[in-house]
């Protein structure tokens, strides 16, 4: 019986530990912003950003040569007829 009630004693004080442990790395983390992660974010907008300019003339170019693909099929099929 002695063993189970220490089991049970050191499991408590585990578990007291733990939820110590986690309620002051929440609050530690709370109290720090995190700049790291702001400059990552800012830097990552940026490169999307870019990516976003570098795709316009590509995605206008493919647009135009599939309506022109498409309307020289038509013309050549009413001409051939």
């Amino acid at each position: 019986m002695n063993k189970i009630k220490n089991i049970l004693a050191s499991k408590k004080t585990a578990a007291g530990l733990l939820v110590a442990s986690a309620v002051c790395s929440t609050s530690a983390f709370a109290a720090d912003p995190a700049t790291g992660a702001d400059a990552a974010f800012v830097q990552v907008g940026a490169l999307v950003t870019k990516f976003e300019t570098a795709a316009w003339p590509i995605v206008i170019s493919i647009t135009v040569a599939v309506i022109g693909i498409s309307l020289f099929k038509k013309f050549s099929k009413k001409a051939a007829s």
